[in-house]
């Protein structure tokens, strides 16, 4: 549904019900419509049009810097570099922001470029991945110095990539520990300006390292553990809830990163089923340690946020109890091997109780995107247990009919609830 129609429909209700004078609909409508979002169709044509332009320019250098001189190299690149600024600041000075802000960003794809031209020139590969974070760096010193979103997102790409090509490399640390400084200061700069896509970029960009943090916190090598995913499930979950608290207290953008983190949750926690049938791989390292203090961090947010009135009751007091049982879980393999068949079984009820917690969570308003996810969630464990759990399908089929009771009969109590408290909150109004 377009914003407008949106509108439109709410505008009929909100008249309905007597909050807005019929007559007024027309002029809102109209004024709606008269305001453009961050996106016009001009813009976004000469953006990726300049894009197009500075891939042309530098496949043409690419295909003749063999029989360029050096000098001749270096004065081209840094000639086309300070044109495409400057023209960017000549664009901004005559009020035509969206030329400036093309040009911008073909001047700091250009930087790039340069730096990585220059590493082929003298022959320098042992530190292509440092290039890219001069070059994020780079495009960040552009985007805050002439305020540019489509810069700052490039900035944002390219930190991501180099966090992720430093941490998939062999040869450096398992964990890169520079990339949170560029994070906390891209964010700020998303803050200010306002840009959604620099935040999705971001929140991307974390979920790729708070995986790199499971796996250094439980000291193993394999990329897809148990232990891992259990981790990494439960590091997503106390930031979303921590992410949720600023949100909450009025800091931008924060629901995106809080958005990605949440499926990266609901996502590990689908897939350390799968690990379980390895059996215990022996990487619990900081397991305990980490997954307390990250069930602390759950708890503490879920207390904050029911004072608050923000979180339900039952929701708050079964957050820190569903983290708790499931670190319990993730250990039972390592103190007793026997139970790993029954293990997978709980799992897969716990799985489902989640899922069912984040569609009942989505019925609330603004929590839309915590009950499709739960949803997806939903049905993507019942094909699971129905090509998998189990060895026939009459013991499938009961699993499914017990599971089908039991949420129907949740569900009728919860429409009852629903109803006697509309109807105690009507008599209270006058």
């Amino acid at each position: 549904m377009s914003r407008q129609r949106k509108l439109e429909r709410d505008l009929d209700r909100w008249i309905a019900s007597g909050w807005v004078e019929p007559a007024h609909r027309t002029a809102i409508l109209n004024d709606a419509a008269s305001r453009s979002g961050h996106w016009s169709a001009s813009g976004a044509g000469l953006i990726l049009g300049s894009v197009l332009l500075a891939l042309a320019a530098l496949s043409f250098i690419a295909a003749n810097w063999a029989g360029m001189a050096p000098l001749a190299r270096f004065a081209l690149i840094l000639a086309a570099l300070w044109v495409s600024l400057a023209g960017a600041g000549e664009a901004f000075r005559r009020n035509n922001p969206a030329f400036g802000h093309a040009l911008a960003l073909v001047g700091a794809a250009i930087f790039g470029a340069a730096i990585m031209l220059t590493a082929q020139t003298f022959n320098i590969s042992a530190f292509r991945n440092t290039g890219i974070l001069i070059w994020s760096l780079g495009a960040l010193a552009v985007a805050l110095s002439i305020a540019s979103r489509p810069v700052l997102a490039l900035s944002a790409l390219l930190g991501g990539s180099w966090m992720v090509l430093e941490a998939a490399n062999p040869l450096t640390a398992r964990i890169v520990w520079g990339f949170v400084p560029l994070w906390l200061v891209l964010s700020i700069a998303a803050i200010r300006y306002a840009s959604p896509l620099t935040a999705n970029l971001l929140g991307a960009g974390l979920l790729a390292w708070l995986y790199t943090l499971a796996r250094w916190l439980i000291g193993g090598d394999d990329f897809g553990g148990y232990a891992l995913f259990v981790t990494l499930a439960l590091v997503c979950a106390a930031g979303t809830l921590v992410l949720a608290l600023t949100e909450e207290r009025g800091l931008t953008l924060s629901r995106i990163a809080s958005r990605w983190l949440m499926t990266g949750a609901v996502a590990s926690a689908f897939a350390a089923q799968f690990s379980l049938e390895r059996g215990y791989d022996g990487a619990t390292g900081a397991l305990i340690p980490a997954g307390l203090v990250c069930v602390a961090i759950i708890g503490v947010a879920a207390f904050i946020r029911l004072r608050a009135g923000t979180m339900r009751p039952l929701l708050a007091y079964s957050l820190p109890l569903i983290a708790l049982c499931g670190l319990g879980l993730a250990l039972v393999p390592a103190f007793a091997p026997e139970w790993a068949g029954a293990l997978e079984i709980m799992a897969g009820a716990a799985v489902f109780a989640i899922a069912a917690a984040m569609v009942a969570e989505g019925a609330q308003a603004g929590r839309g995107f915590t009950g499709g996810l739960g949803l997806v969630l939903f049905i993507a464990q019942a094909l699971h247990v129905y090509t998998a759990l189990f060895g026939s399908l009459l013991d499938t089929a009961l699993f499914f009919l017990i599971g089908g009771l039991l949420l129907i009969a949740m569900s009728v109590i919860a429409m009852r609830l629903q109803r006697r408290k509309q109807a105690r909150t009507e008599e209270v109004l006058p």
